[in-house]
């Protein structure tokens, strides 16, 4: 409003010079009719001539009325070149005509005319009149009108006009010179007014006593004044508020021929920087002129730029093509491990930390930023990048970057996109390491609490046996002699067995911790080929690291039995307690999780065959023959009730001793769908463990369910699926030179007989 108001201002002021010479030339219009006039009537009166005087007196009445109202009611100045001339031209050519005023003065009046029609400064409108004029007298001479006076030869009235245009002529163009010079200094002027009223810089000239003569806007604000034209003629020095800018000013003043320094100070609570420079104007003794460029924003950008590049975290702009800009932060390429990012595809430089779905999405991502018609809040709750595990494709730098990311226009409406970049490496490590230490201590706690559930003498049976376990672990792996192939079936089957009695006692986490170490040797025993070194070698620490949660075990029971807690122990480490209710734990626990109904009942059990036999084997293998009943063997509830069957099936245990007390018989029957020979050829044919030929041949099927690696089962879990059940149950028995013999019927059940010398446990072996 301000700049509109001064604009107004300024059009009023050259308004206002216009009419000043327009209302001159009007008045000179009256005047020369009123001279005119009054010459005819001196004229009249002179020469004596009488007779009607009413029409001369009639056409200055009207000519003055016509010429009055014209200059009253003009609203476009420019006409009045033409039209107030030719209204005085046309009365003062019909006062002569009406009345034969012999006047010797009608070219000299007709001069003064054009002088008149050149004031209204119309150089177009001024010079038509002057040929109209010129057309008036020709045809006023070829009419013969005594415009010379009486008796004037007509070579010398011919002589007078064409001096008349002439003179007509010179006065129009040095009108015209006359007013471009005077519109160009007036321009220069005003041209002066609005560098002034519209520059940024603090300008001002000051005279040999150190006062404005003129100063810019903004120099004028700063000392509290609207409009410039107030201060001027007021000291330099007023214009600057505050002592320490009075102070810069003073020593301007004093070195004003030639002066140049930065000032820096505060106002207004801001801090500002200006450059500040003062000479002396040639040709005009002590007149000087004074410049103060604000170079505050190029400081603050200084300062930014400083403060970009010393901050540890990374800022660039990215333009709607994903290229990198220019000016980025310093810190940006340590981050990255990059150099040279200007002009680079961001989308490169992440491509090889996201997968190909994954950058379409950011690409799209971008979009949405971009089109800016989005809530904030929800593009910030679906950035894809709040978490990005940065891989750099040449080094292999892993880190761990949050991106921010926020709209910029920049000049000529193009959008970027503002990218700041967090380095969270150490947090989102430091939050691991919490969820670890808390899943840990998870772990601890369940750990005690699935210990405290367990019989004692149930769990020192279960702490000797898994030291056998991983006895045999350790000889398997240290035996040269064996292959890799042969090693890992002696690991496996022993990784097998710890995580069978793990899960049958509750211990559910070192059940699913063993359960992840089958997995990866069944994995190894899968590879083609030789199996290399470091697997064996990541697998041997893994081992290690599953054995020595034994030693966790045996702190929490010392803990447990300090102050109280344990169950008790249920009476020798081998009797048939012990082995029973081991036994009966299998059973309940893998027909609760196999959402069967199952009893187990163990009758004609003779004490002196637990404690004269390998307990350790006949533990192993009658735990695994009962797993392969519940899983493989009896059916789900609505299965046998659909058969007629109760929806409760029995598995029967006895352990007797021959008659020689020589051997110990065993015998594990169930009552379900008995083996399903069909199935177990498909199976056997199709991992190559029997020929096709031999798919009918029950004595090859019944060999093959004994072989590592085979299962009907459709899924793995922790009690089938894994092909080593059957075959750790063979291996034991050959190592105590026991035989396995097996009796199926279809939808009656399944009877194993296991017969075993008298013997203790061997010591573990490879």
């Amino acid at each position: 409003m301000a700049e509109k108001e001064k604009k107004d201002k300024k059009d009023e002021t050259d308004n206002n010079e216009d009419i000043k010479i327009i209302k001159v030339a009007n008045a000179l219009s009256i005047v020369l009719v009123l001279v005119l006039s009054a010459s005819f009537v001196a004229h009249v009166i002179l020469s004596g001539t009488t007779g009607d005087n009413s029409v001369p007196g009639l056409i200055i009445l009207a000519s003055l009325v016509i010429l009055i109202t014209m200059i009253k009611n003009a609203r476009y100045y420019y006409k009045m070149s033409f039209n107030i001339p030719i209204t005085i031209l046309l009365f003062y050519t019909a006062l002569m005509m009406v009345s034969k005023w012999p006047t010797s003065h009608y070219l000299f009046a007709c001069l003064a005319i054009c002088g008149i029609s050149c004031l209204y400064s119309n150089f177009t409108r001024a010079t038509v009149f002057i040929i109209t004029q010129n057309l008036i007298i020709a045809f006023l001479v070829v009419r013969g009108t005594p415009i010379g006076g009486p008796e004037m030869p007509m070579i010398v009235l011919l002589v007078n006009w064409a001096i008349c245009i002439f003179a007509s002529i010179l006065i129009l163009v040095i009108t015209r010179s006359a007013t471009v010079v005077l519109s160009r200094a007036v321009e220069h002027q005003q041209s002066f007014r609005n560098l002034l009223s519209s520059t940024e810089i603090y300008v001002a000239m000051i005279d040999d006593t150190n006062k404005v003569v003129y100063a810019s806007r903004t120099l004028a604000q700063l000392g509290g004044v609207e409009d410039q034209a107030f201060v001027q003629g007021r000291p330099f020095i007023d214009l600057f508020p505050g002592k320490s800018l009075k102070t810069f000013a003073g020593k301007m003043l004093k070195e004003k021929e030639e002066y140049a320094e930065d000032w820096e100070f505060f106002l207004n609570g801001q801090k500002r920087y200006f450059k500040a420079a003062a000479h002396g104007l040639p040709g005009n003794v002590g007149v000087s002129l004074v410049s103060l460029y604000d170079m505050t924003h190029l400081a603050e950008r200084d300062e930014i730029a400083v403060m970009k590049d010393s901050m540890q975290i990374g800022l660039f702009f990215m333009d709607q093509n994903f290229v990198i800009q220019d000016h980025y932060s310093r810190y940006l390429e340590e981050m990255l491990s990059q150099t040279e990012l200007f002009g680079k595809l961001f989308t490169d430089v992440i491509s090889a930390s996201v997968t190909p779905n994954e950058l379409t999405a950011i690409i799209d991502y971008f979009g949405m930023v971009m089109e800016r018609s989005y809530d904030q809040d929800m593009l910030d709750d679906i950035n894809p990048l709040t978490e990005l595990h940065y891989v750099n494709a040449e080094t292999g730098d892993r880190k761990v970057f949050q991106f921010a990311f926020a709209t910029v226009e920049r000049g000529r409406g193009e959008v970027f996109l503002l990218v700041t970049v967090y380095d969270i490496t150490a947090r989102v490590e430091l939050q691991k390491r919490l969820a670890e230490e808390e899943a840990k201590r998870q772990e601890e706690m369940q750990s005690v609490f699935e210990l405290i559930q367990v019989d004692r003498g149930v769990f020192n049976d279960f702490m000797s046996d898994m030291e056998y376990e991983f006895g045999n672990i350790d000889k398997a792996l240290k035996n040269e002699e064996l292959s890799a192939h042969d090693a890992l079936v002696k690991t496996y089957q022993a990784v097998h067995a710890i995580k069978s009695n793990a899960v049958i006692l509750g211990l559910n986490v070192f059940g699913n911790k063993v359960h992840n170490l089958e997995s990866k040797i069944k994995k190894l025993r899968e590879m083609e080929g030789e199996v290399p070194f470091s697997e064996m070698l990541n697998l041997t620490v893994d081992i290690e690291s599953i054995s020595q949660e034994r030693e966790g075990f045996k702190v929490i029971i010392d803990k447990l039995q300090a102050y109280g807690g344990g169950a008790k122990s249920g009476g020798e480490h081998q009797n048939v307690k012990v082995l029973i209710e081991s036994l009966a734990k299998t059973t309940s626990k893998a027909s609760e999780d196999m959402g069967k109904k199952i009893k187990f009942a163990a009758s004609e059990v003779d004490p002196a065959a637990i404690d004269n036999g390998p307990r350790r084997v006949m533990k192993e293998v009658l735990m695994q023959l009962i797993r392969n009943s519940v899983v493989h063997g009896i059916e789900a509830p609505e299965d046998r009730k659909a058969k007629g069957k109760n929806e409760t099936g029995i598995i029967k245990l006895s352990i007797k001793m021959t008659e020689d007390r020589k051997r110990i018989e065993l015998k594990l029957s169930d009552d379900g769908k008995g083996l399903d020979y069909k199935k177990i050829a498909q199976k056997a044919v199709a991992n190559k463990l029997i020929k096709k030929e031999e798919a009918n041949n029950k004595d090859m099927l019944l060999k093959a369910i004994f072989m590592p690696g085979f299962s009907t089962a459709e899924t793995e879990g922790v009690h089938a699926g894994r092909g080593i059940g059957l075959n750790l149950v063979k291996d034991r028995i050959k190592e105590v030179n026991g035989v396995i013999k097996l009796r199926s019927e279809p939808d009656k059940g399944t009877l194993f007989f296991v017969s075993l010398p008298v013997g203790k446990d061997p010591e573990p072996k490879a």
